[in-house]
Formats: structure tokens, sequence, C-alpha cells
């Protein structure tokens, strides 16, 4: 089977965000990473590299910014007062560490996470681009599976481990 819309692909892969850098991130055979193909659910040129794959192929791909995490966004560099950092209305300024990611939810209240890159006085510079944004991303691997997708999976758009059907 190949890896088309509404097939459920898992692959081994790793990522690096120079050529021969360290390994930024990765899946291995015995726990790959699996998605739903044509659902949305990964990069869309990640997905266009996949595309037609089978069990055993191997590939290697290379994405700019623009299509993978997008470029930095100065905009999205906020400050905030050392007092902000309360969780239930208790003190957490534990969390305040350079390079600690912190939990924060937008006025909806849906969950988001920053990464702390400065510590000024008072002021806490938290960075909320996504931790790959302005990379050029390096991925290889193989696809290590193929399979039809299950009719809730195909109704749900994302697959379910293991037969759990439970939604987060």
């Amino acid at each position: 089977m190949k890896a088309t819309k509404d097939a459920v692909v898992a692959l081994a892969y790793q990522l690096r965000t120079e050529p021969t850098g360290p390994v930024m991130d990765e899946a291995t055979a015995d726990a790959p990473f699996e998605f739903l193909f044509g659902h949305g659910n990964v990069l869309e040129k990640f997905e266009e590299n996949l595309a037609g794959k089978i069990a055993g192929n191997q590939f290697s791909f290379v994405l700019s910014p623009g299509d993978g995490y997008g470029e930095l966004d100065p905009e999205a560099i906020i400050k905030m007062s050392k007092a902000d950092f309360q969780f239930e209305g208790e003190d957490a300024s534990h969390l305040i560490e350079v390079g600690n990611l912190i939990p924060l939810q937008d006025q909806f209240g849906n969950p988001f996470q920053g990464r702390i890159t400065d510590i000024s006085g008072e002021d806490v510079t938290i960075d909320l681009n996504h931790p790959f944004a302005g990379k050029t991303l390096y991925f290889s691997g193989e696809v290590v599976g193929v399979r039809e997708a299950h009719e809730t999976e195909l109704q749900h758009g994302h697959i379910h481990h293991g037969g759990d059907h439970s939604h987060h």
C-alpha cells in the first residue's frame, strides 16, 4: 500500500536543523511516528515528500523555513513581569529559568507554550515562536508501515493507537 490520502503512515526518522548537525527530533522503528495521510496533521511539504512511498522506502528531504514552521516572528517575542507567573492563583516563579518551556493560555483558555529566552530584573522575555521557526529542516528516515485507516480514524481525522478512541 502507498502513502496516499486516508492511509496511516508509520515512519522512523531523524530531524536535523543543519545538514550534519545533531539530531533534534527522531522516531524509531520500534516507536514510529504515525499519522493519517491527507488530513492536515503534518506539514504540507513534509507529506508531499512522502507521497506514494511504501513500507521499506528510504527518504531524505529538506524543508525551507517557509515550508516548515515559518520565519521567526519578532512580534511573537513578549515580555512578562515575574509577578505574572501564577498557576491556579499560586506563585509559579520557580518556572522562571532561561530555556524553560512554560505553559500559557490565550484569552479563550487555549493552552500553548513559550520558551524563556531572557530574565532582566522583573522582566521575563518569552519567545512564542515554534522552536523550529526560522530553521531549515533536514529529514531522513524510512517508511516502516502503511495501512488502511479504520473508519473511526477517517471520521475523526486522526489515528487511534491500540484501538483507543478517546480524545484529549
